[in-house]
């Protein structure tokens, strides 16, 4: 188990990396036509990526003292749920020229690369 553990632990770190500089170079590609969708994507973006990580660093990274696995993962998952609504209502009240379609997209962007860059990392990493 704990050779699993670890090639995951290696597969989320490649994932976490790569997704940041995707990130990065979406924005930098935004940033000279508009600085207000770089900035409505970037929220968007960063409104999936954080909570993804949080989830992640609880359920991979961090010291198991439960003796049911499930119950990490259940628990890392509702606090997944409850930091993306937060994060999203944060950016509606805080950013006011918020362009919602760029955010959606940013936010939709980030949700497809925490379900593919793993699976594409778990083929390139093998024991």
């Amino acid at each position: 188990m704990s050779r699993i553990i670890g090639q995951a632990k290696r597969k989320y770190k490649k994932t976490f990396v790569s997704e940041f500089g995707l990130f990065m170079f979406f924005c930098l590609i935004l940033l000279p036509w508009q600085w207000q969708s770089a900035v409505s994507f970037g929220l968007g973006f960063l409104s999936a990526f954080l909570p993804f990580v949080v989830f992640v660093l609880m359920v991979f990274f961090r010291k198991q003292i439960y003796s049911n696995q499930m119950t990490m993962f259940y628990r890392g998952e509702a606090i997944k749920f409850a930091l993306t609504i937060i994060f999203v209502i944060l950016c509606f009240k805080l950013f006011i020229l918020m362009n919602f379609i760029v955010f959606f997209i940013g936010y939709f962007v980030a949700l497809i690369l925490n379900n593919v860059l793993p699976l594409i990392w778990e083929n390139k990493i093998k024991p």
